[in-house]
């Protein structure tokens, strides 16, 4: 972004007309003022970006195996049903940037002025004892706030989790009765999922460039004799 802003630019041409001068004053009076509020802002941003990670999924619950009322020698032998495994979690999610640049320029210039007197086409004659003033009054107030910004932080990357084990099955007789669950056995919990590779962010870089040139009350002058 480039701003450009000139205030009381101003170009003061003179010439005289064909005879001599002599003892003579030549006075030439420049007065300027004025204000410059410039504002430039340039912005890029990469950042605030969020992977989020994956859940596998949970294993079963084994079989029970369970006797109710009353009787003996129940579940003799019996075995419970393992748990089931829990799923794998994949991968998280990925976040891929491109690059994120910003630049601001300002130029301003305030109260610019060029006098030019031309005596040499318009007095061919002499020239003699004679003085030239210019006499400039400048004022004036230059406010100027460039900025250029760039971001790629605030990214937040989740992690995976890798599903619960099932619980294994139970045996279990209910009621009166003697010699019940003789060698009967429960069943095993089932092994939880591995988790899978979190999420990613890969971002680009970040460049940012700021500039202000600034000129005030400038004052040329050119006399040609």
């Amino acid at each position: 972004m480039s701003v450009l802003a000139f205030g009381a630019a101003s170009l003061l041409a003179t010439s005289f007309a064909f005879a001599d001068i002599n003892s003579s004053s030549i006075t030439v009076t420049v007065s300027n003022s004025g204000t410059i509020t410039n504002f430039t802002g340039a912005s890029a941003d990469t950042g605030s970006n969020v992977a989020t990670g994956s859940t596998g999924g949970d294993g079963g619950d084994g079989g029970s195996v369970e006797a109710n009322g009353i009787g003996d020698l129940n579940n003799g032998g019996a075995l419970g049903g393992n748990g089931g495994n829990g799923g794998n979690a994949g991968d998280g999610g990925a976040v891929t940037t491109g690059a994120a640049s910003s630049s601001a320029t300002s130029d301003n210039s305030l109260n610019d002025t060029e006098v030019d007197v031309d005596l040499a086409s318009s007095t061919p004659q002499d020239i003699n004892s004679s003085t030239f003033t210019v006499s400039p009054t400048s004022s004036g107030v230059i406010t100027n706030d460039t900025r250029a910004r760039t971001r790629t932080g605030l990214n937040t990357a989740l992690g995976s989790d890798g599903g619960t084990g099932g619980t294994g099955g139970t045996i279990q007789a209910n009621g009166g009765g003697s010699n019940n669950n003789g060698g009967a056995a429960a069943g095993t919990g089932g092994a939880g999922g591995t988790s899978g590779l979190g999420g990613t962010i890969t971002t680009g870089s970040a460049n940012s460039t700021a500039a202000s040139t600034n000129t005030m009350n400038r004052l040329r002058v050119r006399i040609s004799l």
